[in-house]
């Protein structure tokens, strides 16, 4: 028994090292992210905030926050770089977080949900993937949240299986042999703390930058590198990338759950927009040609929902009929700010 439990010891060294560096944030200790909202809501912006939990930022800095939003961004990191400028003397609050999925969004809506705080307007950047692909399931820092906005708008849910699978997912995440190697190498790199965010008055710095209202500015990008990034990305990654597969495919009682969460919120009085944020046009045409369920079946049925629900729509995954190029790109699928608010700024 003694040299099994020695054997099991040393077996477990190598997660518990990962556990210890942590570079993906997957252990929920959350002080390094109050300290973030909290410079955030002082004033200030925070930049090399790339590997802390912006679902533990947007929490600790909602409860900061003081009044009612004119409009909330939700979505996925295709809409953080969403800027105040679409929005012209309104007051703007960007909810948007890295990898952000329905649940997300549905998440960071409840932080505001109630009457002294609900937005006037809410914009709903759906990605192709947002209902079928479920990734890692990062809302677990707003799962109080999620949960009770999920129940008012009648969609299945069922808190402690759902926060044993996120458990179990990160369990084996820390055990598995790539993030240990990623450990090893933020340690050698970084050191024991990783990289660390700092605060700063300055927009624009050469990592991700986030603004009091929750925007992320990009470091620079040439539009060269963004259109070889896009050009890759469409002859190669894409056949590959979970995201892109069985846009159709649901969790068991998710069908419709953007549905009813539209509804939920157009029954609060919110008005509702439902964001198509398109792909270069290399990108979008290796999407099409994609097998199975296609993306342009996705964009016909978000139209006729948002219809049904009385929301409107904004913008196209298809970047021709917008007179989007691919140089308007920092990447494969991130739209730069200014024609990002351009989408937006006729609505």
């Amino acid at each position: 028994m003694l040299r099994a439990g020695l054997l099991l010891a040393i077996a477990a060294l190598p997660a518990a090292f990962s556990a210890w560096i942590d570079p993906g944030r997957l252990v929920p200790i959350r002080t390094q992210e109050a300290a973030m909202a909290r410079a955030l809501a002082s004033g200030h912006n925070v930049t090399d905030l790339g590997n802390f939990n912006d679902r533990a930022i947007e929490r600790s800095l909602a409860a900061l926050r003081t009044g009612r939003a004119d409009v909330l961004t939700l979505g996925s990191s295709r809409m953080q770089p969403m800027p105040v400028s679409a929005f012209p003397g309104k007051v703007f609050i960007n909810g948007a977080m890295q990898g952000g999925i329905l649940d997300d969004m549905i998440a960071v809506y409840g932080l505001y949900d109630t009457d002294a705080r609900r937005p006037k307007r809410v914009v709903v950047n759906v990605d192709p993937w947002t209902e079928s692909f479920d990734g890692m399931a990062s809302w677990s820092a707003l799962a109080d949240e999620r949960t009770a906005v999920m129940r008012k708008a009648g969609i299945a849910v069922s808190p402690l299986r759902e926060r044993a699978a996120i458990a179990v997912k990160a369990a084996k995440q820390l055990a598995a042999p790539e993030y240990f190697r990623l450990a090893v190498f933020s340690f050698r790199h970084y050191g024991p703390r990783g990289i660390m965010w700092r605060t700063t008055d300055s927009t624009q710095n050469t990592e991700k930058t986030k603004l009091p209202n929750g925007t992320v500015v990009w470091q620079v990008v040439s539009e060269d590198s963004a259109l070889a990034r896009a050009q890759r990305f469409s002859r190669y990654d894409i056949r590959v990338d979970p995201r892109f597969q069985k846009l159709d495919a649901r969790l068991p009682g998710r069908a419709g759950a953007l549905e009813k969460f539209v509804r939920y919120m157009r029954s609060e009085g919110v008005e509702v927009t439902v964001l198509l944020v398109p792909f270069p046009t290399e990108m979008y045409d290796a999407f099409v040609a994609l097998p199975g369920y296609s993306v342009r079946t996705v964009e016909s049925e978000l139209g006729r929902m948002a219809a049904r629900t009385g929301a409107s729509v904004a913008g196209s995954y298809d970047p021709r009929p917008l007179g989007i190029t691919s140089r308007d790109f920092f990447d494969e699928d991130h739209l730069r700010p200014d024609p990002l608010a351009r989408l937006v700024a006729s609505r």
